[in-house]
């Protein structure tokens, strides 16, 4: 224990992540859907098919067969003598995801900068999705992809479905729905697509956060360092991330909790996540084949980066929670550039000593 000398600026200074005594989060939280399937891959790509010409669902795609309450997802709902007109797309991480769906009323706006039409069909038939007559106006679907080399954490389109509004349909929680009306003819119903974005999943291996570094080593006798800080810390786990190549590292992310220690005192935690690099010689073969790291001639793909999350924290009885993100910006521009005159764990010791 040490003494208490009376007030400090700083508790304690925290490292937390991944340990050799971390387990599989798997084991004690259920993931769901990731703990099965494993986790969804952005939408890549998107086709227009005619069912009605005999047109089938490409290879790797998936077709759009149904709304949200269970009505055909055909573009062309409800219209008299129009082909069935459906969408499919495509989940990968083989090339950039989709960031964008739009709709374009042809020969009434311009396209936007970036995006591309889907024009035909995989057979080379019209993709117009409009009910109407050939010789009146043409609507495509359009999309924006993602530049080659982008951040981890950048959004992309995750999900998409199609809406009937005439019939009561809305858009499901969180979708986008793009404000254009599929159906300009006379009849049929009022068709709308909507997508959702987020931050596509990577493979990746969780596990319990541990502790890896703490300062001081010794609790002080008003208050002790609780084992649950590196939950805190890392709430979602410490992990082991596969993303595809040439993704760029994402910036530190800053956040804050509070903790109410045994005498029911508060205390006050700033934390910033970052990713490193993560070497893949000390990867299981499991755990190869989890991140997906290996051929199907059982050779281990090396253009692929893989990344563990750490967090640095500051445990206060005070809430600045500014000066304390300012401290560990500071530390975290030290330990990505160098080299420096002073060892980092110098300015910790200062820091916490003040």
């Amino acid at each position: 224990m040490i003494e208490d000398k009376g007030p400090r600026v700083v508790d304690y200074f925290v490292i937390a992540g991944l340990t050799e005594a971390s387990t599989p989060l798997e084991q004690e939280i259920n993931l769901s859907e990731t703990k099965s399937t494993g986790p969804k891959a952005p939408i890549t790509d998107l086709v227009i098919i005619n069912k009605s010409a005999g047109e089938r669902v490409p290879e790797d795609f998936t077709c759009i067969e149904c709304t949200p309450s269970g009505l055909p997802a055909n573009l062309n709902h409800g219209s008299l003598k129009s082909p069935e007109i459906y969408i499919c797309y495509r989940r990968a991480r083989d090339k950039p995801p989709l960031i964008d769906i739009g709709v374009l009323y042809e020969g009434k706006e311009r396209l936007i900068s970036g995006c591309e039409v889907i024009q035909a069909t995989p057979s080379g038939k019209c993709a117009n999705v409009n009910n109407s007559s050939t010789t009146s106006q043409r609507i495509f679907i359009t999309f924006r992809r993602a530049a080659p080399i982008r951040p981890q954490n950048s959004l992309a389109v995750t999900d998409i479905c199609v809406i009937i509004t005439s019939k009561g349909e809305t858009p499901p929680h969180t979708f986008c729905k793009v404000d254009k009306n599929l159906n300009c003819g006379m009849w049929g119903s009022n068709v709308y697509l909507c997508y959702k974005k987020s931050v596509p999943a990577s493979n990746s291996i969780a596990f319990k956060a541990g502790l890896i570094f703490r300062y001081p080593k010794e609790d002080y006798e008003s208050f002790k360092l609780s084992e649950s800080v590196p939950l805190f810390c890392l709430p979602m786990g410490a992990t082991i991330e596969c993303w595809p190549p040439n993704t760029k590292q994402p910036l530190p992310v800053f956040s804050t909790f509070v903790l109410t220690v045994s005498n029911w005192e508060k205390m006050y935690g700033a934390a910033i996540q970052f990713y490193e690099p993560y070497p893949v010689e000390q990867l299981s073969e499991k755990q190869l084949m989890q991140l997906e790291l290996f051929t199907t001639d059982k050779k281990i793909i090396t253009t692929k980066p893989v990344n563990s999350n750490k967090c640095i924290c500051l445990l206060s009885k005070w809430p600045f929670f500014e000066a304390s993100r300012k401290f560990l910006m500071f530390l975290y521009k030290l330990s990505v550039s160098g080299p420096h005159p002073l060892p980092i764990e110098k300015y910790v010791c200062l820091y916490v000593l003040m």
